[in-house]
């Protein structure tokens, strides 16, 4: 017997939706069944990745960077000639 299921709004930008709706259109499915399909792989995957360290080493690079980026922009870090990187004081 199939569970009960709930219904949730997502927003999502227009292009978004034309492109689920042209995936969906290929697949020969509804936009619904199609956005189902995609969350619940989605969540396979990422409890996977969390599970084996992945996902947390992934959020983790993106914090790096994004602090390395703002190091840079600030002046603070910068490539010297061989192409090391040079923190700034």
């Amino acid at each position: 017997m199939d569970r009960p299921r709930k219904q949730y709004n997502v927003q999502l930008d227009d292009k978004d939706v034309e492109r689920i709706d042209g995936l969906a259109e290929q697949r020969k499915m509804t936009r619904t069944q199609l956005m189902r399909n995609l969350i619940l792989i989605g969540l396979d995957d990422a409890e996977m990745l969390q599970k084996t360290g992945v996902l947390t080493f992934a959020e983790f690079s993106k914090d790096f960077m994004v602090k390395v980026k703002e190091a840079a922009i600030k002046g603070r870090l910068a490539l010297d000639k061989k192409g090391e990187l040079k923190l700034n004081k």
